[in-house]
């Protein structure tokens, strides 16, 4: 019998049998009994087992930030009760650009206030990137420019 029948018959994977037939005790007695003998040669052994799970469950320690993509979240604020989202959004690590083109200059000065104490709260910095246009960034995100320093010195 070769190696191939005797998986087969392991296996019960032969063409001869059915699921209507009963099996014979020969065939009973050959099920028992391992087809091929297990020799440490063929048989995994535990160690590399371990490292190869080990292997799977290794994770880097930022790898959880490392998939998530910085955001930069664009909103246009019509009123000074939308000061708390923007608010959150930066508790959330996340940056701000707030263009005020639709919201009266004196609200705007009020949330730019309030935000300002958000932003030094958690160690950020807001700074102006055009006429009436800001951006809030928590302390992980930094804004580079030469351009900026120029639009820094203009009041709002």
């Amino acid at each position: 019998m070769s190696i191939k029948d005797k998986l087969n018959d392991y296996f019960s994977l032969s063409d001869t049998d059915s699921d209507a037939v009963e099996p014979q005790p020969e065939k009973e007695a050959k099920l028992k009994q391992p087809a091929v003998q297990d020799t440490p040669a063929l048989r995994p052994s535990a160690d590399t087992d371990s490292k190869r799970s080990h292997h799977q469950n290794i994770v880097a320690i930022n790898h959880q930030q490392a998939l998530k993509k910085p955001k930069i979240r664009v909103m246009e604020p019509r009123l000074y009760s939308d000061v708390q989202s923007i608010a959150d959004i930066l508790l959330n690590n996340q940056s701000v650009v707030l263009n005020f083109r639709r919201m009266e200059k004196g609200q705007a000065k009020q949330m730019l206030d309030f935000l300002m104490g958000t932003t030094y709260a958690i160690k950020g910095d807001i700074q102006r990137l055009g006429e009436e246009i800001f951006i809030c960034t928590p302390q992980s995100f930094e804004v580079d420019g030469a351009e900026l320093q120029a639009l820094k010195n203009k009041e709002y």
